[in-house]
């Protein structure tokens, strides 16, 4: 009796180990998207959750304070990200170009070894230098044009303290800008002339609608900074990264910076993503 005993207890104990083996092994109840509390990580990372939850698997969104440090432990599977600033931040060393494809490649090799990018997109965050709009200009003015004349450069202005993206701009420098306490402050004083240019970026919410221009960077002078997404290593299947690579081509400047502009003045992120995702029929 002792022997048969001890050998259901045996079977039992190899049943537990191998259902649990098996549980290991299945798919996870759901996959997280991690992302800081700014209104434009939050746009992203919503795109990204739909995108992949419509892939088959349930996805959650959740805020933190290092997002890239979540996906190399492994707490997090997805990440939104930009190329130049990751770039900044693991390789600080290293200047982004205003290459696209160079900053991109540069960046993937300066992530952490947990970490893997799907591809980047059209949309963008870029270093963007803006003019008071011209009612007489016959096109639209040009990096290349102000730079004849660097005491124009000279009288920019910024918010908040910091360095510019760059010590020069083709042949002139950049100098130490103007700070101003907001971007409300920053964009009248542009204006009412008082500064001649004002430092800000491509899908900045804060940049007015009306009475400002961003001049066209056509030499590529500014740093890169692509909208990429990043993910867990080895973590995701094949469509899932397809699904990330498929914002790539869908995802404008335009709109990060429209759906950012509602995220920032209080709207629900996820409503103001699915309306985009309608839109796009994604």
């Amino acid at each position: 009796m002792f022997k048969v005993r001890a050998w259901i207890a045996g079977l039992l104990a190899a049943v537990s180990v191998l259902a649990a083996c098996s549980d290991n092994r299945g798919p996870a109840p759901y996959l997280t998207v991690v992302t800081t509390n700014d209104p434009q990580y939050r746009v992203l990372a919503h795109i990204y959750a739909a995108v992949v939850k419509a892939t088959g698997i349930d996805t959650k969104v959740r805020e933190s304070a290092d997002p890239v440090a979540e996906l190399d432990t492994g707490i997090a599977s997805v990440a939104p990200g930009f190329t130049g600033r990751l770039l900044r931040q693991f390789a600080p060393q290293q200047r982004a170009s205003g290459d696209e494809e160079v900053t991109y490649k540069a960046m993937i090799a300066a992530l952490p070894a947990g970490v893997a990018a799907a591809d980047y997109g059209t949309a963008e965050d870029r270093p963007a230098l803006a003019v008071a709009t011209s009612p007489s200009a016959s096109s639209k003015p040009t990096l290349k044009a102000l730079v004849r004349h660097c005491d124009q450069l000279a009288r920019s202005g910024q918010v908040g303290q910091g360095t510019v993206p760059v010590p020069r701009v083709g042949p002139c420098e950049t100098g130490t800008p103007r700070q101003f306490a907001s971007a409300g402050e920053l964009f009248a004083a542009l204006k009412r002339t008082d500064i001649a240019v004002a430092w800000t970026s491509t899908a900045s919410p804060s940049l007015p609608v009306d009475g400002v221009t961003l001049l066209d960077d056509e030499s590529e002078w500014l740093p890169a900074n692509s909208v990429v997404p990043l993910y867990r290593r080895n973590e995701l299947t094949e469509p899932q990264v397809l699904s990330l690579n498929k914002v790539a081509g869908e995802l404008t400047t335009g709109d990060l910076a429209a759906m950012t502009r509602e995220v920032a003045g209080g709207a629900d992120p996820q409503r103001v993503v699915d309306t985009w995702l309608n839109d796009h029929q994604i």
